[in-house]
């Protein structure tokens, strides 16, 4: 039959001693001894009396190797220098217990042994363990076995250290100290029952590539596990006090958010965690329960999870919990406040089903692409084939610098497909935008898509001037808005765009904008311009009056950051145009200076600044962006440059001709500015 280690090796030293008799010695040499997950060798046993006539003894072991550990013990000693017979047994009240290779530390060691019932009862205290102290106590009967542990101040890298010796695989290095108390049972030999606290002081870990680690962490941590139908059942209850723990991409300061933790998990003997009621709770920043099942090694380890989520309030659950997953992406650096509460549900690692309630959300991108106030409502989706109706609202916001105003979407989701219930107006400075259709595939994702058809009503000019910093313009803008399509980074329009402005039209064709929320947006387009009226255009600026209509186009319109790089672009009087066409002085003066030109005709300067307007027959002005230099040229070519204004043949008759072909475009940028804004000095 094969004994257990501490009774067989006690034996040993303890029940010698009545076969001793009245000799003075014994000397035993066994090359090995075997038990139940031991095995001894080279042990060698004396016991003897001292010059006080006490018997004593010491037993040393070359090799000790235990089934629970991958490494051996080596150079065991145990030194009993006073071995007490007693009526049921024997027992070493002062011993020593040292391991020459550093795994087990020098300890005191108090052994008693009841011959009987078999029962084995050891203390060990060792002063220096780890760098604090660490106290055992062992009951052992034959039927079971129960453990104390306490350790104080221990190194936690010296610890870990120590782990490693022992075969364990933990590549981290650590800091700080543990308190710990542990207790074990055995009722059957079989380990039944644990229950283990730890109090962290300063405690600091890292892997190796720094993806988790934690600083001065504080608190306290308790577990308590217990064997039942081929399962571990575990209470956790946890608190972290102080410190900061980083698991990549997470990063949590309980110096300022303490947290709590507290349920129920089982480990069952096929490998798989079960989740069965796990509550965390950081008061003014988090409230959840969390239940689920992870299976280590499969494909998909997150079997299920379903995650009741009482309370997240921001701006806090922003910074620590959504913020590192959205970095990179839209949703990546928002100022924010309000309340969100809600489940989801996940199934062989995907989501399942999703709810969450809004409340008061502000969410402000730094930025400045866009914000929303007071957003609310419910968002309700299930990847179960059936419709699910959301409705999402908020009080006001922005998209860049376009003002929006109050308003309510219901949203009908089917899986990853999202369309509006309704068609939905969104206020636009004191217009709106009203959309007809809207609708949305696998958002959140690489794969995300949309597209919208809608009609812009009138809005006033002045108030979006007044938003994009623009001169203020008069009149009204609105338009048409037809198949909007964003994909793979990308928004196009499908159709013709349609603006009317300024009492003409402007469309626009091939509309492509890469980008449209990263660093760098990407614009292309082709424009066409139909019959602007001139009066309302030039009236809003220092520009000079003009009347008459104006067409235009611009060809291969390139923008990058919103800078134009590229386009070729020609403005002028409409062919059989029958409006009036006067010129201001102040507009002549513009003009030529815009193009670098000067007047030609037979009336001399001073006779023309007798005359506020003059008649014009055509007026146009064309510019080819490449390389950073305007290719210029007017509505015809003149005996030495371009006309930019061509005049009437009666008198008074006006020409104002542009000189300069290649012009830096910053330059010609820095005159249009001058011109809308400063105007030019009238001709007297």
């Amino acid at each position: 039959m094969r004994r257990p280690l501490f009774p067989s090796l006690l034996l040993l030293l303890l029940l010698i001693p009545a076969a001793a008799g009245a000799v003075q010695l014994v000397d035993l040499r066994l090359a090995e001894l075997a038990g139940d997950g031991w095995q001894a060798r080279g042990i060698h046993l004396q016991l003897g009396f001292g010059s006080d006539a006490r018997l004593g003894g010491r037993l040393h072991i070359d090799r000790l190797r235990l089934s629970a550990l991958d490494q051996e013990l080596r150079d065991l000693r145990l030194d009993c220098p006073e071995v007490v017979l007693q009526v049921d047994g024997y027992a070493c009240p002062r011993g020593r217990l040292q391991g020459a290779d550093g795994l087990l530390p020098a300890a005191r060691v108090e052994v008693d042994y009841q011959t009987v019932s078999g029962r084995l009862r050891l203390r060990l205290r060792a002063a220096d363990f780890a760098g604090g102290r660490l106290d055992l106590r062992l009951d052992y009967r034959p039927a079971g076995w129960e453990l104390q542990l306490e350790g104080r101040r221990l190194d936690a890298d010296r610890l870990l250290a120590l782990a490693r010796r022992l075969g364990q695989t933990l590549d981290y290095s650590a800091s700080g100290r543990l308190d710990l108390q542990a207790e074990l049972a055995a009722p059957a030999g079989r380990l039944q029952w644990l229950r283990l606290q730890l109090v962290p002081h300063g405690l600091g870990f890292s892997n190796p590539d720094s993806t988790q680690a934690a600083e001065q962490l504080g608190g306290r941590f308790e577990a308590r596990l217990r064997r039942g139908r081929g399962r571990w059942q575990i209470r956790l209850d946890a608190a972290v006090d102080g410190g900061f723990l980083y698991l990549d991409p997470l990063g949590v300061d309980f110096e300022a958010d303490p947290a709590r933790l507290r349920g129920r998990l089982a480990w069952h003997d096929g490998g798989r965690l079960s989740v069965e009621g796990l509550e965390l709770d950081q008061p003014g920043l988090l409230r959840a329960v969390l239940h689920g099942e992870w299976r280590p090694g499969e494909a998909r380890p997150l079997a299920a999870m379903d995650l009741e989520l009482a309370e997240l309030r921001l701006p806090g659950a922003y910074r620590t919990y959504l913020q590192p997953w959205l970095f990179g992406t839209l949703g990546g650096d928002l100022e924010s406040s309000g309340r969100l509460s809600g489940r989801l549900r996940v199934q062989e690692g995907r989501l399942q089903a999703l709810q969450l309630d809004l409340e008061g959300l502000d969410l402000h991108d730094r930025q400045g692409r866009f914000g929303l106030r007071q957003l609310a409502g419910r968002l309700d989706w299930a990847d179960d084939g059936a419709g699910h109706r959301s409705q999402i609202s908020w009080s006001g916001g922005q998209i860049y610098r376009i003002e929006l105003g109050a308003a309510s979407l219901p949203v009908v989701s089917r899986g990853q497909h999202f369309e509006l219930a309704a068609p939905a107006r969104i206020p636009v400075f004191d217009g709106a935008l009203l959309i007809d259709d809207w609708r949305i595939e696998h958002p959140g994702t690489s794969r995300m898509a949309w597209q919208f058809d809608g009609v812009l009503t009138p809005l006033s000019l002045t108030a979006v001037s007044r938003a994009l910093d623009w001169p203020p313009f008069a009149g009204q803008l609105s338009g048409m808005i037809p198949e909007v399509r964003y994909a793979d980074g990308e928004l196009r329009v499908g159709g013709v765009l349609l603006v009317r402005v300024f009492d003409g039209d402007i469309t626009l064709r091939n509309l492509r904008l890469q980008r449209p929320f990263g660093r760098v947006p990407a614009l292309s387009a082709d424009l066409e311009i139909k019959g602007l009226d001139l009066e309302t255009l030039t009236r809003t600026f220092s520009f000079g009056k003009i009347e008459g209509r104006l067409d235009g186009r611009v060809r291969g319109l390139r923008m990058l950051a919103w800078k134009p790089i590229a386009f070729d672009a020609c403005f002028a009087t409409p062919e059989g145009d029958r409006s009036r066409h006067r010129i201001s002085q102040q507009a002549v003066d513009t003009l030529s200076n815009i193009g670098g030109g000067g007047f030609s005709g037979a009336l001399s300067r001073t006779f023309l600044g007798l005359f506020e307007e003059f008649p014009y027959r055509r007026l146009g002005l064309c510019c080819r962006l490449e390389n950073g230099v305007c290719q210029m040229r007017g509505v015809a070519p003149a005996a030495s440059g371009y006309y930019i204004v061509q005049g009437r043949l009666l008198p008074p008759r006006l020409d104002i001709v542009g000189y300069a072909e290649r012009v830096d475009w910053q330059t010609l940028l820095a005159r249009l500015k001058a011109a809308v804004t400063e105007g030019a000095p009238t001709l007297r």
